[in-house]
């Protein structure tokens, strides 16, 4: 990729954050970066090709995290992969702030991110298999517990920013969002693994105060 490209999705990105993806045009991006819209237009003719591109950067980024060992790492605590998944958000929230506006708008996406959800949700489930195996959450109750877990899990960490700005607060709160995950998979968890739990809880309440 081109550095011009890659200023380009850099600053579309930072002003799409800050104003949501309808209030951006072309010319907003060219301005900011001091070059002339035609100079935009000639890496990215629409502004649906400049989105494709940012999101498949944004999902490289969160693939980077995965490949680099940091979600399965075993040493880490069980809340570090939501920590990093809320991180994540927070860098390109206008994506998830405005999901539904952004995929009914530009259908491609559409398909893409279904792709990209059913992919997170897996990784989200067998993260919780492999704590079982740890002996950090108990064994699946009934077949499927799990699967609605992590769908809620799944839920909680895409929306979180979301019903943050829907409640007033205009902070972006990531050690309340995983306490939230915390209480979540609490019930499930085995001596040990309510250790582990209560002693992360606790770190991230004082950090809340």
């Amino acid at each position: 990729m081109s550095k011009t490209r890659q200023n380009i999705i850099q600053k579309a990105i930072q002003l799409f954050n800050e104003r949501g993806v309808v209030n951006v045009r072309i010319r907003d991006i060219a301005d900011d970066l001091g070059i002339s819209p035609g100079n935009v237009s000639y890496h990215y003719k629409k502004k649906q090709e400049l989105l494709d591109s940012v999101y498949r950067f944004m999902i490289k980024r969160l693939e980077e995290m995965a490949v680099g060992n940091q979600f399965m790492n075993p040493t880490k605590d069980p809340l570090y992969v939501a920590q990093g998944y809320l991180k994540h958000i927070s860098e390109f929230r206008f994506f998830y702030q405005d999901t539904l506006e952004i995929i009914r708008s530009y259908p491609t996406l559409a398909v893409l991110h279904q792709q990209q959800v059913a992919q997170e949700k897996s990784i989200i489930r067998n993260l919780m298999f492999m704590s079982v195996g740890k002996g950090d959450l108990v064994a699946e109750p009934f077949e499927g517990v799990y699967e609605s877990l992590a769908h809620s899990i799944w839920m909680t960490l895409h929306f979180w920013l979301t019903q943050q700005i829907i409640r007033g607060e205009e902070n972006n709160n990531l050690e309340e969002g995983l306490i939230t995950i915390a209480n979540l998979l609490y019930p499930y968890a085995t001596e040990k693994g309510r250790t582990i739990f209560e002693r992360v809880r606790g770190e991230l309440l004082a950090m809340t105060i």
